[in-house]
């Protein structure tokens, strides 16, 4: 008798629950916005949403310095080292700038049904990738950000992200996940600059220096420290004084300090005889 009831009280679930996503989307195919949840720069009013004038003066600020050139970790440094708080007082990040730069609802439209619930038990919402019909709804709110500048940043979002996946490493580097942070206990990542490789702390790459005092390891010393001596390596700490602690596959730990080569050791001969050539020529210039 419990098993059949249960089996009807579920049952009854499942249906109150299909009536309500049935009585959603009818409202999604007719452009209203519905179940807005909190949105940076918005506040909601019984139901109307307003702009909040302080938030969205912030959102302006953002926009506007992502155009003019300013990545998205680096809006997010300035924007904490201003103590400007983000979402419920907390800390900004490069990825809610890119989510901020990406939200359509900015420029006052809405794409309806980017997610949706997938089961009536557990009420798990997951991302919508094209299992349900999604509806654009313009003018549904007021705007923070006329449409030309969303346009615009998001096209260079996008020019971005293109350069950006060229770099994306195929493989997963043998130094993955084995690097911690002195300071924060985040993993390191690799990062290339003008084709060198480097392993920084994660923290320090997503939020700046203001919230981790982590340096940059070059990769070439890792490679040095590791691969010469062959060691199977499980994990590497940095103790933020020049020194790498090796814990190997074996148990044994192993401490070794390191430094940066300095610009010397990296010149080549070609490169030493054309430094000597200019201040040559430097020379002959001022004598004249």
């Amino acid at each position: 008798m419990l098993s059949i009831l249960a089996s009807c009280a579920q049952e009854e679930s499942r249906s109150v629950s299909e009536n309500c996503k049935w009585r959603i989307r009818k409202r999604f195919e007719q452009g209203e916005l519905y179940g807005l949840k909190f949105l940076y720069g918005y506040r909601i009013i019984k139901g109307e949403v307003e702009i909040e004038p302080v938030q969205a003066e912030v959102v302006r600020l953002i926009f506007s310095k992502y155009l003019n050139g300013m990545g998205c970790r680096q809006i997010a440094s300035f924007l904490n080292k201003k103590n400007i708080p983000a979402y419920f007082g907390g800390t900004w990040s490069e990825d809610r700038i890119i989510k901020m730069i990406r939200n359509e609802k900015y420029a006052g439209n809405a794409l309806l049904q980017k997610k949706y619930v997938v089961d009536h038990l557990t009420k798990k919402e997951v991302k919508n990738r094209g299992n349900l019909p999604m509806f654009f709804a313009e003018e549904t709110h007021p705007a923070i950000i006329d449409l030309d500048t969303f346009q615009k940043a998001n096209e260079k979002m996008s020019v971005n992200r293109t350069k950006c996946q060229g770099k994306v490493e195929p493989k997963p580097h043998p130094f993955t996940g084995k690097i911690i942070c002195p300071y924060c206990g985040s993993k390191y990542t690799r990062k290339t600059t003008n084709g060198k490789a480097a392993w920084i702390c994660s923290r320090y790459l997503r939020f700046g220096s203001d919230t981790c005092p982590s340096k940059r390891i070059p990769e070439e010393i890792l490679i040095e420290l590791t691969v010469n001596d062959q060691l199977q390596v499980k994990e590497i700490r940095d103790d933020g004084n020049g020194g790498l602690e090796f814990l190997l596959e074996s148990g044994m730990v192993k401490y070794k300090k390191w430094q940066n080569k300095s610009r010397k050791e990296s010149w080549t001969d070609d490169m030493k005889e054309e430094a000597r050539r200019r201040s040559l020529n430097a020379a002959g210039n001022t004598n004249h």
